[in-house]
């Protein structure tokens, strides 16, 4: 919350309360997905450790083709929702559950998120059926809805190997690794919330250009967004954008081929995991050079405290 001045607007509590809320939805929801994954078919071990995977969107299985070994359906449905789940806002999940006015369902911003989860999932479906990477409709959502979900919650599980699939559906992934989930969960990238402000701001500076005189207020979920907030969004989403740029000319200047430096990038800066190339999903970084592990390491602390987070470290008279 400290970090992301975007998750601050659903915690309007004591911190005892924030803990609370914060305890209760993470360790409910684990819960509950390890008892539907055992009734899927997982052992114990299995299930609780993948549930703690999902929940804390953190991507590790305990087997090296991560969900693509269970190779069921239902293991898949159940941690596609969760994947989704854990890419809300948790203060908004707890007034869900709790009954509070201000929910998931009345926020722009998680129906935007859900939305363009459905939107993504239906449209990776429709380029991997054209291209006859699966037989059927159904198959092909089945797969590209799952990878779509978890990308973007930045849990990086896999049933597929995606760097094989079709343009359309790679670029899928590509831009839902950058956009990511919503504040205030555990998922990394640039944010829904930014994201949905950015499509705001560029309709307002449309309506200002029709009618210099007017006066176009942008809001989200009701809210009045000052023109400061407005401006660190810009800033954030332009600073973001810079690094993926920066790590993908640093990968090919030690002789990492584009794809694999550009996606390396996306993935590290979003704490998504897998990209395309020689990091795709069914990869990992291990063959490529010390140097560029390095690169996408520091991109990765850059994304999980995002950015400006991080270069306060070095900054001890911003702390007085």
């Amino acid at each position: 919350m400290e970090l992301s001045s975007m998750a601050k607007d659903n915690y309007r509590y004591k911190t005892q309360k924030i803990l609370h809320i914060l305890l209760v939805v993470y360790v409910g929801l684990t819960f509950v997905q390890t008892v539907l994954l055992r009734i899927a078919g997982m052992d114990w071990f299995d299930a609780v450790n993948n549930s703690f995977s999902t929940i804390a969107t953190g991507g590790f299985s305990t087997k090296n083709l991560s969900i693509a070994y269970y190779n069921n359906v239902w293991i898949e449905i159940i941690i596609t929702l969760f994947m989704a789940v854990s890419g809300l806002h948790f203060g908004l999940i707890f007034a869900t559950l709790t009954g509070k006015g201000n929910n998931v369902f009345r926020s722009e911003v998680s129906r935007y998120y859900l939305l363009s989860l459905l939107v993504g999932g239906l449209v990776t479906a429709f380029a991997l059926w054209a291209d006859d990477t699966y037989p059927t409709f159904l198959m092909s959502l089945r797969y590209g809805l799952f990878q779509i979900v978890s990308v973007a919650s930045t849990t990086g599980f896999a049933t597929a190997d995606s760097s094989v699939w079709p343009g359309l559906a790679i670029m899928m992934i590509i831009l839902f690794s950058m956009q990511c989930a919503c504040a205030g969960s555990t998922a990394g990238g640039i944010k829904c919330d930014r994201v949905l402000l950015s499509f705001k701001a560029i309709k307002a500076q449309i309506l200002q250009l029709q009618h210099p005189n007017a006066i176009i207020r942008i809001r989200l979920d009701g809210v009045i967004q000052e023109t400061e907030a407005l401006h660190s969004v810009m800033i954030f989403i332009v600073a973001y954008l810079m690094l993926i740029l920066a790590g993908t000319v640093f990968g090919t200047i030690f002789g990492v081929d584009l794809m694999t430096s550009f996606s390396g990038a996306v993935a590290s800066i979003g704490n998504v995991g897998p990209g395309f190339g020689e990091v795709g999903s069914m990869d990992n970084f291990s063959a490529l050079p010390g140097v560029f592990k390095l690169s996408n390491s520091l991109l990765m602390l850059l994304g999980r405290l995002e950015i400006f987070g991080f270069i306060q470290l070095f900054f001890i008279k911003w702390w007085r």
